[in-house]
């Protein structure tokens, strides 16, 4: 849920942020263990015909996402799409509609 909540304020942001950055944030001490869980939002949002909001998490380097996020067809396209949903209009995402996905 953290993540979710820290992913669609860089959205209303129109900004991405590094697996490094969001690993500072949520107190991590390495970014090696997002995969899981950025799995989960991903096929949450691919499921509900949501823009692909894992998009928005990127190597600090090549300033891309991860090869595991598959969702994503066009990088550009896709996170203007992320950038444009109204994800704070939506009714809040709880932890229980993850649990397929976990």
């Amino acid at each position: 849920m953290q993540i979710w909540q820290i992913l669609i304020s860089k959205a209303d942001n129109q900004s991405t942020i590094t697996y490094g950055e969001l690993a500072d944030y949520l107190g991590f001490a390495g970014a090696g263990v997002f995969a899981p869980l950025l799995d989960c939002i991903m096929r949450y949002c691919d499921k509900n015909g949501l823009p692909p909001l894992t998009s928005l998490v990127v190597n600090k380097t090549t300033g891309v996402p991860g090869d595991g996020l598959t969702t994503i067809k066009n990088l550009p396209l896709d996170q203007q799409a992320v950038f444009e949903h109204k994800w704070f209009a939506m009714y809040p995402v709880q932890i229980t509609d993850f649990k397929e996905f976990s």
